[in-house]
């Protein structure tokens, strides 16, 4: 935010009379407030709460806006005005980005303790912004300027920044783990922007995640199990906790889309094995993401097409890895996952999305052409429990397929 000092020559049209003179004002911005139909209601990543009414403030207050493409922005904005000798009223407009500007109002200044206020009241931009296009703006500059004789003259007055995004269509109602989040508009806008259709908006949501380095709307690092014994399984608990399961990151990629106001169902998929043998009398209930590393076959004959045991006490699983008494497979860096170059890899179920066709596995930015490419691809062994304290496992990845189930997030 920048406020100008600025001397400014009196003319005999001018409020101060025939005899032109000097003198000096200051005119500042100190609150911005932005309304109008489609303008979404964006949430706090760590409470699911609502942001305030207001979206700047010279205090330093800095919240996002965003509309519907398509939408026209309103603003009100309230200013200080510094002068010996102040005018009944001034003239205030404003000019912004990609020419949505905001229109000349004169205004009434109002006394107040040392200064003057006055209100820029409500009012449409110039244009809406364009419909059918995802954009983002970081920022979105107005420049306020004042005019002292009715719009024949103005002069720069302050600066005011802010973030807004603009979704292809109204979001998706909020339901359940969904909510209209500040960070869920910061990836999707900032990806897709540009994009004018829903093939290219997924695609361009989606390259947030090929990297393995998934960030907040802060810059902070949202990990996919950086402890492995996290319980955290849903969006929000991500968002508020920076670090949760594969259930979190699905729904994430999700949220990407639906905040678009694309509608695609059946987009959520919970992977499970389906056994095709029964070894030593049990299903198959376990897989391994690689790396795993493999030593003796210890139950080589008690079981011997599962012939890699695992044995624990209590609890295999820590905060920071993996704790077995024995152990015939061991746990090695193997894919990345979002943050994360080691993060927890032995599971009876995994979430990932479906878009068109395609698997989308966000925890570790990988996709997949067929549900039997995610085996053969990314799993070291299947397991199978056959104790209360142990596991074995086989390299052998024809003994099981992938069971989905489809659900809508």
């Amino acid at each position: 935010m920048k406020y100008f000092t600025i001397l400014f020559i009196c003319v005999c049209s001018t409020f101060l009379g025939a005899d032109a003179q000097d003198f000096v004002y200051n005119f500042q911005a100190t609150e911005v407030k932005f309304l109008g139909v489609g303008i979404i209601a964006i949430k706090h990543d760590s409470s699911a709460l609502a942001y305030s009414t207001a979206h700047w403030r010279n205090t330093g207050l800095r919240e996002p806006a965003g509309w519907a493409s398509g939408s026209t922005m309103n603003a009100t904005a309230n200013f200080e005005f510094t002068c010996a000798k102040a005018p009944d009223s001034i003239s205030i407009r404003g000019f912004g980005n990609d020419t949505i500007n905001l229109p000349m109002r004169t205004v009434k200044l109002n006394a107040g303790a040392g200064k003057f206020t006055c209100v820029y009241p409500v009012s449409a931009a110039s244009k809406a912004f364009a419909a059918g296009v995802v954009n983002y703006y970081a920022p979105f500059n107005i420049f306020w300027e004042i005019s002292f004789d009715k719009g024949l003259t103005w002069y720069k007055a302050d600066t005011t920044d802010h973030k807004i995004y603009v979704t292809k269509s109204a979001p998706m109602a909020e339901t359940g783990n969904f909510k209209h989040f500040h960070t869920v508009l910061e990836l999707s806008c900032k990806n897709a922007k540009g994009q004018t259709t829903d093939t290219g908006i997924i695609s361009k949501c989606w390259s947030e995640f090929t990297d393995q380095v998934v960030l907040n709307h802060k810059g902070d690092s949202l990990f996919y199990y950086k402890t492995f014994n996290t319980s955290n399984t849903t969006l929000p608990l991500l968002l508020r906790n920076k670090n949760a399961q594969c259930y979190t990151f699905a729904q994430l990629f999700a949220a990407l889309i639906k905040i678009q106001g694309i509608n695609k169902p059946n987009n959520y998929v919970f992977i499970t094995p389906q056994t095709k043998t029964s070894p030593c009398g049990n299903n198959i209930n376990r897989f391994l993401v690689k790396n795993w590393k493999f030593g003796i076959k210890s139950d080589s004959v008690a079981c011997p097409s599962f012939p890699y045991r695992n044995t624990y006490s209590g609890s295999y699983i820590t905060a920071t890895g993996y704790v077995f008494i024995t152990a015939d497979a061991t746990d090695q860096t193997g894919i990345n996952g979002s943050c994360n170059n080691n993060p927890s890899s032995f599971f009876n179920n995994h979430q990932i999305c479906k878009f068109d066709g395609v698997y989308y596995d966000a925890c570790y930015g990988v996709k997949f052409n067929a549900l039997s490419d995610i085996k053969t691809t990314a799993f070291d062994a299947w397991g199978v429990q056959l104790a209360p304290n142990s596991y074995n496992f086989t390299t052998d990845m024809s003994q099981a397929d992938l069971r989905e189930t489809i659900t809508t997030y």
